[in-house]
């Protein structure tokens, strides 16, 4: 289980986002605020945060996500069932139950995930401590795999919670259709950079590429002419999430040929690599295992007869009497 927290300034930005239709939000529970739209539940929100007008980051919001695994053998009512309850204990652990707050899920990936959005101005008019509250998140979420037997996230944690992260501050506050289409088409490219820079420099060629970008959910689409000698690919367009973008838009070092420079480079270095991970790998065999754990035992065996040979005359000297003493007296 993952739960990615964000502070905010804008409860209107964050209800909009988590009720928006294109997700199929489903609002699996509340206290204190209305849910029959956006506009009453930031309402809600924004007149108790007025008890602490000087708190301009009053906005907690975490995104609750369970690995893929957890959805296998249950409905869809039953998925719900469950991250109302991981939500509800969620609040409970963090300590949100005297503030309001909100639950809702979105169906627009492929795993379960629900968003909660809570003020950071209690019922009682103070403030909720942000110190420290990433890394009580997770220690949260780690406690509830146990108690619930959910699927342990860590491993996979920062990717997915990528994926159900928040909207961007231009996504949040855009007022209208063109500007949330710009907002949206910034925050694809940012994705499609993100996600480069951590295949691009250890593939040798654009299959390699497409391979890796589409865990990312980035699809590639080079261009090519005929040529002589077959063809040649002279740009290259990424897409994601509906949005396409040259590969000079995303960043000057992702263009097709800046790319091609990239898979001849880890081309050229492939075969060291191999060898180097052979190597590696010889090195740790069972044989050389043996081995080495063979001469290990040889040298404690040296070592344990050298420190025998070293103390057998002082044992000697201690045990065995004096016979020239004993003769002297007998004279």
């Amino acid at each position: 289980m993952i739960g990615k927290v964000k502070i905010g300034k804008s409860f209107s930005g964050i209800c909009r986002y988590v009720l928006q239709e294109d997700k199929q939000a489903q609002v699996l529970d509340a206290e204190g605020v209305r849910t029959d739209s956006a506009a009453h539940m930031a309402q809600d929100f924004q007149f108790q945060q007025g008890q602490r007008p000087g708190l301009g980051n009053a906005v907690l919001h975490v995104a609750l996500a369970l690995p893929a695994e957890d959805a296998i053998g249950r409905s869809a009512e039953q998925l719900s069932e469950l991250l109302r309850e991981a939500g509800r204990a969620y609040v409970r652990a963090m300590q949100l139950e005297n503030t309001q707050w909100v639950l809702v899920q979105h169906f627009d990936k492929a795993h379960p995930h629900a968003h909660l959005v809570a003020n950071r101005v209690d019922n009682a008019g103070q403030t909720i401590a942000d110190n420290f509250i990433g890394q009580e998140s997770r220690r949260v979420c780690q406690r509830l795999e146990q108690q619930l037997g959910l699927t342990v996230a860590e491993q996979r944690g920062r990717t997915q919670a990528r994926e159900v992260a928040e909207p961007t501050h231009r996504q949040a506050t855009a007022q209208t259709p063109k500007a949330q289409r710009d907002a949206d088409w910034q925050r694809a490219r940012h994705a499609v950079a993100n996600a480069l820079k951590h295949t691009a420099p250890y593939v040798g060629s654009w299959d390699e590429l497409q391979a890796k970008l589409h865990r990312h959910g980035v699809q590639v689409q080079p261009s090519t002419h005929q040529k002589k000698d077959g063809p040649q690919v002279y740009g290259v367009v990424f897409e994601k999430n509906g949005h396409r973008f040259k590969g000079s838009e995303v960043a000057r070092e992702y263009s097709a040929g800046k790319l091609q420079q990239g898979f001849a480079q880890h081309q050229a270095q492939a075969p060291s690599l191999t060898a180097q991970a052979e190597q590696a790998a010889q090195a740790y065999g069972a044989e050389a295992l043996n081995r080495q754990f063979q001469e290990q035992a040889r040298q404690a065996q040296e070592r344990a007869q050298e420190t025998a040979r070293q103390t057998r005359p002082a044992l000697q000297r201690t045990i065995l009497p004096d016979r020239s003493r004993d003769e002297g007296n007998e004279l």
